[in-house]
């Protein structure tokens, strides 16, 4: 059977990553050779230290940590992972999830070169379960996709909790922009950048991956402390993409919500590059945003807004 590697990015999970890794271990449907890169980020709890406990009485399991000296955010550490990463197959987890007996099958009987695939994400404290992810004009957020087969199975975004890509593939579109740095848009950014490059991103229904999601008070919290840096990767990401007119209500959008801030970001994109990047994303992608939007509804959400 086709070997898988997955990735996973750790920041203070605690106990957590190892019942994750067991999880992606144990639900094994036969001893395959499996690959599980952890990208410790910085960690300060110690949890990385000591993981080989879980792999070291299985078959054809490897375990590579990795530790990266300073907190460097998501796309960064999941690019780093998958620089390590060997298999065909790459899995892209979160180091808070639980995989289930026989997880491998419905993504080996789905897997195809051209396809990304992904998982559907289920709360452990709640009944709410995400069939991939819409993206959300104009803010460029994204919202969990209720209902399997919304869009004749295809999604807009693959969530970071389980995403499985060609690992050819994934480093032909050049792995998650780490000019979104930390936290936020490095997802969305990536499923429209293979979406226009001509790829497909497909839901597995079946392949339930059990999540444990931030109380809401501490997600809001944690968003608040690096909001100046949220609305900056929005931004960069909308500059990226978005025509004119979609574009236009972005910024209206962030102007509103914060002035200050948006007046800084656009200032640091412009010195950063970001026209430069939207000109060369524009000439590479035989695709283009406005093809998005009509496949996914999003030009009647955006005239709605």
């Amino acid at each position: 059977m086709t070997p898988i590697s997955v990735i996973i990015p750790v920041r203070n999970e605690g106990e957590a990553i190892v019942r994750t890794i067991e999880s992606i271990v144990r639900g094994r449907c036969s001893p395959f050779p499996l690959e599980i890169i952890v990208v410790d980020d910085a960690s300060t709890d110690g949890a990385c230290d000591s993981l080989g406990a879980a792999t070291e009485t299985a078959s054809e399991v490897s375990l590579i940590v990795r530790r990266l000296d300073r907190w460097c955010g998501i796309p960064y550490a999941r690019n780093r992972g998958a620089e390590a990463a060997s298999y065909p197959i790459y899995v892209m987890t979160d180091g808070n999830t639980l995989f289930p007996l026989g997880w491998d099958l419905p993504l080996r009987h789905n897997f195809g070169r051209s396809r990304l695939l992904a998982g559907t994400i289920v709360d452990m404290t709640s009944p709410v379960r995400g069939f991939g992810c819409a993206l959300v004009l104009p803010s460029m957020g994204v919202s969990w996709i209720p209902t399997p087969g919304l869009y004749g199975g295809y999604v807009p975004v693959t969530a970071c909790a389980c995403t499985v890509i060609d690992r050819s593939l994934f480093h032909h579109l050049g792995g998650y922009d780490e000019s979104l740095p930390l936290y936020g848009a490095a997802e969305p950014e990536f499923s429209v950048r293979a979406w226009l490059s001509g790829y497909e991103i497909v839901n597995l229904p079946d392949l339930l991956i059990r999540h444990r999601f931030r109380p809401e008070a501490e997600q809001d919290a944690f968003c608040a402390s690096i909001n100046p840096l949220l609305i900056r990767n929005f931004l960069r990401f909308s500059c990226y993409y978005l025509p004119e007119d979609l574009l236009t209500r972005t910024y209206d959008y962030y102007a509103a919500l914060s002035p200050d801030d948006f007046e800084s970001c656009m200032s640091e994109l412009v010195r950063g590059g970001v026209w430069t990047r939207r000109e060369q994303l524009h000439k590479e992608l035989p695709l283009d945003f406005r093809w998005f939007a009509r496949k996914f509804g999003l030009t009647e959400l955006a005239t709605k807004r």
